[in-house]
């Protein structure tokens, strides 16, 4: 009884903080404190009339389509990799793979910006889907491998015994069995790079997504307009997990249903 109490309060004292800004978000009033004054779409209202908040959430869509669809090619190549080397190999590649996200994050945006500044890339759109591809390609990687390590190389084996070649292997029997993982994980990319703010700001240069338009938006004052804006990326993030998770709920679906004989 003390234990379920304790996990309660424990959980209770995470979800606060977020219970209370999507409830200030629908406050009649500007000021942030209770007693509260009513209720009012206000603050939505003017949140899809704010052009500047439009082309900020605009920029961070593109981004972190960009971001997904690049972390979903290496992602398939990184499989590709995994599924073909030894375990020792296997446990370097980890250790490699996991580091920028082991890393703090003010770490990684002052490492890009370094690089960026020595190589002569400007800073721009571009950089940023390269720092976003860079904390979220481990992110997919390590949900991948639960995956993979499931994967019964004999089913390859048996494709090159029928004489199909490397392309023929990977194309009609590897990719189909890894591609429902690889979209579920790629989802979980976007995500990542959607609310990535840490590094954006070192390799944003004059650009502006919506985590740093939020910043922006503090700096000057908080108002129930803030709540608006974080509810609905909220709601967003939350929706995506929910895709990722149903595609690899249907994917585990369909494995138990092909494993069981009919």
């Amino acid at each position: 009884m003390i234990l379920r109490l304790t996990v309660w309060l424990v959980l209770g004292f995470l979800i606060a903080p977020i219970a209370i800004i999507v409830l200030f978000s629908f406050h009649a009033s500007p000021a942030l404190s209770f007693p509260f004054q009513g209720l009012s779409l206000r603050w939505y209202a003017e949140m899809l009339g704010n052009a500047q908040l439009g082309n900020a959430l605009l920029k961070s869509l593109v981004i972190a389509f960009a971001t997904a669809v690049i972390c979903l090619v290496l992602g398939a190549a990184a499989a590709l990799a995994w599924l073909r080397v030894g375990r020792r190999t296997r446990t370097v590649l980890a250790a490699l793979w996991l580091t920028p996200i082991a890393l703090p994050g003010l770490f990684v945006g002052v490492s890009l910006l370094v690089l960026f500044a020595q190589l002569g890339i400007q800073l721009s759109t571009v950089s940023i889907v390269i720092g976003h591809v860079v904390i979220a390609l481990p992110v997919l990687i390590l949900t991948m491998r639960a995956r993979l390590s499931l994967f019964d190389p004999s089913l390859e084996e048996a494709a090159r015994d029928l004489g199909a070649n490397q392309l023929q292997v990977f194309r009609n029997v590897t990719l189909p069995l890894i591609m429902p993982t690889l979209l579920a994980a790629s989802i979980l990319a976007f995500a990542v790079s959607f609310d990535e703010f840490i590094v954006t700001v070192f390799v944003a240069g004059t650009e502006t997504t919506l985590p740093m338009y939020i910043w922006s938006m503090m700096r000057r004052t908080v108002t129930p307009l803030i709540n608006a804006v974080s509810t609905l990326a909220l709601v967003f993030s939350i929706v995506i997990l929910c895709i990722a998770w149903a595609i690899g709920h249907l994917k585990r679906r369909t494995a138990i249903a092909a494993r069981t004989p009919t």
